[in-house]
């Protein structure tokens, strides 16, 4: 069983190069959303409870402008056996 999504990976410094699996996860993972819409809310919300559509577009650029990027991602139920 599988869960199709979209998740907001950040961009990685050059000297982080070896470690880029990593980073992207740990963002990855917090930004998971059914879609596009959804990852960048959670991405951009951090504890707020309503955003008007013409802020959400603000910070949605604030990030992009950043070097976060929308990714799809694919999480994986693997049943116990």
């Amino acid at each position: 069983m599988a869960f199709d999504g979209y998740a907001i990976i950040p961009p990685v410094s050059p000297w982080d190069e070896n470690h880029r699996h990593e980073i992207e996860m740990d963002l990855a993972r917090r930004t998971i959303g059914a879609t596009p819409g959804e990852a960048w809310a959670i991405q951009c919300r951090r504890g707020l409870d309503a955003i008007d559509p013409q802020e959400m577009s603000r910070r949605v650029q604030h990030w992009h402008d950043r070097g976060y990027r929308l990714t799809k991602v694919r999480l994986e139920i693997i049943p116990d056996v």
